[in-house]
């Protein structure tokens, strides 16, 4: 839990014959992170490249057809094998035929399910225009004009159609000089329909005026005859056989959704394991018949790893170091990835430490101090029982209702719980219930009416405790030091072991209210010196041996300068805890004022029934307004002032070929 897993370096060879069952296995073990051959300063000579672009062209094609074939049937879809309730054991792993072998079966859907999409889609289309002609007619049987007028024109001119709604205007400008009439129909979707009709002398006005306006003429079907009624009855009986027609193929369709569903995911499993596969045989090497592998396993995986051996005795060969330690894992070879492991409890706390970046494999796990420190300073500056049961609340409604919509945010809503059942912990330790004192016993103390020696005190905690997490991230960066065997930066680092017994020092200098003379002055000059002369010291400890004057000169004014920064870092990262303080503060001091000017908006009365609606709306605003600035703030005071002592982030992460 304090450390990244121990990793052990793998070296697999393999005949080909015996290359897909090898994939197979790995990939649903899913242990094993494969490192490019490129990385690997090799013993091997003449490895070649596996070319799999042919073979991965074959599998997006075939994925995007059954993709398709997904999105026609209304299959929900899913990347994960687990999500889609795909079993392990139905998916087969074999990159090199698997696309030849899927490619019969997928045409098979395909040709019972596109004549039903194909037959569904005409369908649909005749639907649409019978529904435009029902539209068109019954505009027609409004204006009270037959069928056959707009067909047969005589002695007058007929144009039926419609026209943007935009140039309606327009079209009234430029007609209003020919003798014609204009007959405006209803708005449908931003086109207006219009009905217009002159003399056949006056045809062409007519025609330009509408092509100003352009006017799309309706174009009803020549088998539509007899009177308006009539032919409205006939286009209905028409629409409710397509939509008997239509129900028949959406019955069809279940079906083929019941039929095919799970094979259908299935093969899109089976087609994102064998990508999968593909992209990590790029970084495998070959000579003739034999596939070179390496990569890193945990060390408590090697033994399911050696069950390769099974398979052939002969024809695979597994190679397993021991377990790197920290210091050898700086000078390996290649780049040791980091997989951090943590018990239940500490999972939503993960991304903490994630979102800044991975730890070295050689680094302690911060994960445990980041969740504890995060929650300690989340309560003190929300410190309120009733804000707290809010967010608790909240929390465990989003971690555990069983609800699939809410399954992406569970991980951050067991956060937010979190963070609620330590504000309710400050909340008694302070006395607070929904920003009211004095309802319940504090456990230490109150701020109730900000009396000066409770606003001292807690600016005092505020700053013994940013010592305490500054301490803590310098003792940690120790421990790494010496882990390492990196005695140079765990003792005469910016942030060693020298370094954290000046600030101890200067602190305890200043708590005791010590007179700085010119023994004090002279202690702490001492206790800087080993980071100045770390160059030196290095050689004495035998870490390095060539040097020259100059470059020792250099080191020595860069660590005057670094003594400056140590000093300054110090003091303004310690009084940057005093915003815990302030926080903390200015909740008992928001949640005052909220209360004060509900009381007199409610006309100065005291009924509960009066002024809770006011009341509940001032808490939900300090909950959200408050509670998003004060997570803001503990990551601050996380990634800036308590991170920056130890953690690099410079780790990559720990990412198996696997499926699922």
């Amino acid at each position: 839990m304090f450390r990244p897993e121990k990793m052990s370096f793998v070296s697999v060879s393999v005949l080909d014959e015996y290359l897909t069952q090898v994939l197979d296995r790995l990939a649903k073990l899913g242990v094993m992170h494969i490192v490019d051959k490129a990385e690997l300063p090799s013993d091997i000579g003449g490895l070649e490249d596996i070319d799999v672009g042919p073979i991965s062209g074959k599998l997006d094609a075939l994925n995007s057809r059954i993709e398709e074939l997904l999105t026609i049937l209304a299959i929900g879809i899913s990347y994960s094998s687990v999500s889609t309730g795909v079993s392990e054991d139905k998916i087969e792993i074999d990159p090199f035929q698997i696309a030849e072998r899927m490619e019969s079966e997928t045409s098979e859907i395909e040709a019972g399910v596109n004549p039903v999409i194909r037959q569904r889609a005409r369908i649909q289309t005749e639907v649409s225009d019978l529904e435009e002609n029902s539209r068109q007619i019954a505009a027609l049987e409004v204006q009270g004009v037959e069928i056959e007028a707009l067909k047969d024109p005589r002695f007058l001119y007929f144009a039926f159609g419609d026209i943007p709604e935009e140039y309606y205007d327009r079209l009234v400008v430029g007609v209003e000089n020919l003798p014609c009439v204009l007959a405006p129909g209803e708005v449908i979707a931003g086109r207006r329909q219009i009905l217009a009709f002159s003399l056949m002398d006056d045809r062409e006005s007519l025609s330009n005026a509408l092509e100003a306006a352009y006017f799309s003429k309706a174009n009803i079907p020549e088998k539509y005859q007899g009177p308006v009624a009539d032919v409205l009855d006939e286009i209905e009986l028409e629409l409710w056989a397509k939509r008997e027609e239509m129900a028949e193929l959406h019955g069809e369709i279940r079906s083929l959704r019941q039929k095919w569903r799970d094979r259908l995911l299935e093969l899109r499993a089976t087609i994102a394991a064998n990508q999968t596969v593909m992209e990590s045989m790029e970084k495998f090497g070959k000579i003739d018949r034999s596939y070179f592998l390496s990569g890193w396993v945990p060390y408590r995986d090697i033994d399911k790893l050696k069950e390769l051996e099974n398979i052939s005795e002969e024809g695979i060969l597994v190679n397993a170091s021991e377990p790197l330690s920290a210091q050898e894992a700086d000078h390996y070879k290649t780049k040791v990835p980091t997989k951090l492991r943590h018990p239940f409890f500490l999972s939503p706390f993960t991304s903490l430490v994630t979102n800044i970046g991975i730890p070295r494999y050689s680094d302690i796990d911060p994960t445990p101090f980041a969740s504890l420190a995060f929650l300690a300073m989340f309560g003190i500056m929300f410190a309120d029982v009733g804000h707290g049961a809010v967010l608790l609340l909240v929390g465990l409604f989003g971690a555990l209702y069983p609800l699939p919509q809410l399954r992406p945010v569970r991980q951050m809503a067991a956060f937010l719980a979190s963070c609620g059942g330590a504000s309710i912990i400050f909340g008694f330790v302070f006395g607070s219930i929904f920003g009211k004192e004095g309802i319940i016993e504090p456990l230490w103390f109150s701020l109730e009416h900000m009396n000066p020696e409770s606003v001292n005190r807690m600016l005092k905690f505020g700053i013994f405790f940013g010592v305490g997490m500054l301490s803590l991230g310098i003792f940690l960066n120790v421990v790494q030091g010496f882990r390492r065997k990196d005695f140079k930066e765990a003792l005469c680092g910016q942030w060693g072991l020298f370094s954290l017994i000046f600030y101890w020092t200067a602190v305890f200098l200043v708590v005791t209210g010590r007179k700085f003379s010119w023994q004090v002055i002279l202690v702490t000059v001492l206790l800087l010196l080993p980071i100045m002369l770390k160059g030196p010291l290095s050689r004495l400890m035998g870490r390095k041996r060539d040097h020259n004057e100059e470059e020792e000169a250099e080191n020595i004014i860069e660590a005057g300068f670094e003594i400056y920064e140590i000093v300054m870092a110090y003091l303004a990262n310690t009084l940057s805890y005093i915003r815990m303080a302030a926080f903390n503060l200015s909740h008992a001091g928001l949640m005052m004022a909220s209360y004060s000017l509900t009381k007199e908006l409610s006309g100065g009365s005291s009924n509960i029934f009066l002024t809770f609606p006011s009341n509940f709306m001032a808490n939900a605003f300090v909950i959200v307004l408050e509670g998003l600035i004060v997570a803001i703030q503990c990551m601050r005071l996380e990634y800036y002032e308590f991170f920056s002592k130890f953690f690099a982030g410079e780790g990559i992460e720990y990412k198996p070929m696997k499926i699922g």
